[in-house]
């Protein structure tokens, strides 16, 4: 599996087009946040279960999330709906017209009862043909005309105060049958004897009516704001539903429907959500890229190695999580966010490394239920780590990296216990937190030193630390070096120091540079007494055998160099600047002394020429550079300032006239400070020196 994915990724290594191109980098987007979906869309969705009334619970259900209890709240307001009595409104015009019938009916028994006109026999039927607005019996309409003008007027003032008292009432249709026995109760008070009370309460009993009307919308209304006014009743996060072993009944069904965990009614809604979430989360990243770090826009193969980290780490807080079911307490502290930015803080920048402390804090949530402690705890030990190896020079430094997460994990978990626990004065919970921060930051370590090398070599990546590495005198090929080529071995580090130095001149990678520069003669090795720098003695092989051949045995130090570097594993930025250092450059000592040989005119610059490629890079052109100009001016017999100024301006003109920058990023004016850097770095080497007189000899 390992053979088939280095096979793909050097594919994209070695296809300029493939690294370049737009369409893969959107893929790999894509890839990525499908992977991330699908690796904690499990997180995100509840587990479902497929119970009715009467099952028995397979196991504790508790709530993933708060929710609503819809049936209990609708229980609760269905009470308070019931508490609320109908709504009346006030008719004021019942009364009014209770009055004014009283009135009339009074008048016209006056009316008839004096009338003179009319005969005794004839003042019932005439009363009765007036259509008076109440109607009595006979009987009592008879005595009622045979009352004198006082003793109406009497009766009508003790009916209007009786209607007075009996209005001043709320009188609904169900309280209207207990309005007589009131009614009996205030004539009781009258100034009547019996029999006027009689007749006064039959005339005034049917103006009696309800002066409250039932209000249907009022009612309706006041009843819903009864109801609105209680509150839902909440199923809180963690709320045990049912546990193992307990029948199903109605309400907790109701429950597991309200909780969407019930397998009947899939929750596209989450689906759905979580998509969006892990799209804003991809564009947030790419944008990201896209916009500030043009190294990785530019290069799908280091967008890829970003991409694998993303997952590792994922894949880390993914595999905590399957844990979290076991009863083990704050799992979430262990989460390797810290890993993830260091690896890449150590192989891009420390930015970056920023950035994804912040979206892997968001990857925790997701994980772990949005609990914000290990949100916090997480982004700030991805923070930590960031820090901590932003300028790492070896292994060892990741490791105090690691112990340094851990102590700042006791103080953030100390912080976040002291804040969320439920758990009161409980310190066992509290010290497995502990130390799950401590495995959290030297684990984060571990893994990051383990999965460094891996990355390194795969995506062809260099590293302060192996740079710094491969720097160290004790590497085999430069032990070798020193041993077989002393010469070259110190004119290496003589270049190596002046490209270094003109590196940090014009935004170019030191380190590399100065790498470089020690092994790009390692191939003289194979042949070292034909460079000069090798020659103890005056006796030159160069003197016995033909120009063309020199010219072969020289140029082959390139070719020679390149395979024992790729036989050491050295990095490929090692190993381009080998074979770029001297381009497509003319050997024009050999190309004079053939000249010299052949009259006939068939020689050719050309024929001298090494075979290239020019150089492609900064750092390659910048070593081409170096060479040629540490070794003119060796060979010079008396160096002064203005000498050495001299040969390096012309050095950069003749490799500038020549082609042999054009293919690299170096500028007219970077070739400026490029000079400016070798003439300070040659100047504090090649000084003028005090000439000690030799002393006296004493007898």
């Amino acid at each position: 599996m390992r053979s088939n994915l280095l096979k793909h990724i050097r594919q994209i290594t070695l296809s300029p087009e493939l690294r370049k191109s737009r369409a893969l980098r959107v893929s790999i987007y894509i890839v990525l946040a499908a992977l991330l979906y699908l690796l904690f869309l499990g997180n995100v969705l509840p587990e479902r279960f497929n119970y009715e009334v009467g099952s028995i619970a397979g196991k504790t259900i508790k709530a993933p999330t708060d929710a609503i209890d819809t049936q209990a709240t609708k229980k609760l307001r269905d009470e308070a709906r019931k508490e609320v009595g109908p709504q009346f409104n006030r008719d004021i015009e019942v009364e009014d017209k209770a009055y004014q019938s009283i009135n009339t009916f009074l008048d016209t028994v006056q009316k008839v009862a004096t009338d003179p006109n009319i005969k005794e026999a004839d003042k019932l039927a005439a009363f009765k043909n007036l259509h008076p607005p109440i109607t009595v019996s006979d009987e009592t309409l008879a005595k009622l005309l045979q009352q004198s003008p006082d003793t109406l007027a009497s009766f009508k003032k003790e009916a209007t105060r009786v209607t007075q008292k009996i209005y001043s009432d709320n009188i609904t249709d169900d309280n209207l049958p207990s309005m007589g026995s009131k009614l009996d109760a205030q004539l009781a008070y009258a100034d009547l004897d019996r029999e006027g009370r009689l007749i006064v309460k039959e005339f005034v009993q049917p103006v009696i009516h309800p002066n409250m009307i039932y209000d249907q919308e009022a009612t309706s209304k006041k009843r819903e704001e009864a109801a609105q006014s209680k509150l839902p009743v909440q199923i809180n996060k963690g709320e045990i539903i049912v546990k193992q072993g307990e029948r199903i009944d109605e309400d907790t069904l109701y429950k597991l429907e309200d909780l969407k965990l019930l397998s009947k009614r899939p929750n596209y809604r989450m689906y759905f959500g979580f998509a969006g979430l892990i799209a804003l989360w991809m564009l947030v990243l790419g944008s990201y890229i896209e916009m500030t770090r043009h190294k990785l826009s530019r290069n799908n193969l280091l967008l890829l190695c970003v991409s694998i980290i993303i997952l590792v780490t994922g894949l880390g807080i993914k595999v905590i999580t399957l844990f979290t079911p076991l009863g083990f307490p704050n799992l979430g502290y262990l989460t390797p966010i810290a890993m993830g930015t260091m690896l890449v803080t150590i192989l891009f920048d420390m930015q970056l490394g920023i950035m994804l402390s912040f979206l892997f804090a968001l990857l925790t949530g997701v994980a772990f239920d949005l609990a914000f402690q290990y949100v916090f705890a997480s982004f700030i030990s991805g923070l930590v780590g960031t820090f901590a190896v932003s300028r790492v020079k070896h292994r060892l430094v990741i490791m105090r990296a690691g112990f340094l997460i851990a102590g700042c994990n006791l103080i953030t978990i100390s912080a976040m216990q002291a804040l969320t626990s439920s758990t009161g004065n409980e310190l066992s919970p509290y010290l497995q937190s502990l130390l799950y921060g401590i495995i959290n930051g030297v684990f984060s370590a571990i893994i990051t030193i383990g999965l460094l090398p891996f990355l390194e070599s795969t995506f062809g990546i260099l590293t302060p630390i192996s740079l710094l590495e491969l720097s160290n005198p004790n590497h085999p090929l430069l032990k070798k070096l020193l041993m077989e080529a002393p010469g070259t071995y110190h004119h290496s580090l003589i270049v190596g120091n002046l490209a270094e130095a003109a590196a940090e001149m014009v935004g170019a990678d030191p380190l590399i540079c100065r790498v470089g520069a020690y092994f790009h003669d390692v191939g003289k090795m194979k042949r070292p007494l034909f460079f000069i720098e090798n020659q103890l003695s005056k006796d030159n092989p160069h003197d016995k055998i033909a120009p063309t051949l020199s010219h072969l045995i020289i140029t082959s130090h390139v070719r020679d160099g390149l395979e024992m570097q790729e036989e050491a594993r050295l990095p490929k930025p090692i190993r381009d600047i080998c074979e770029q250092h001297h381009g497509t450059t003319i050997l024009w000592y050999f190309y004079n002394k053939a000249l010299e040989q052949d009259k006939s005119g068939s020689i050719q610059p050309d024929d001298f020429r090494y075979p290239g490629p020019k150089p492609q890079s900064k750092e390659a052109a910048i070593v081409m550079l170096c060479d040629a100009v540490e070794a003119a001016v060796r060979a010079m017999n008396r160096p002064t300032p203005n000498r050495i100024e001299s040969v390096i301006h012309k050095i950069v003109k003749d490799r500038l006239n020549d082609g042999q920058l054009d293919e690299c990023d170096l500028t007219l004016k970077d070739l400026d400070k490029v000079s400016d850097a070798f003439l300070r770095t040659l100047n504090g080497i090649y000084h003028a020196r005090i000439e000690y007189p030799e002393l006296p000899k004493s007898n």
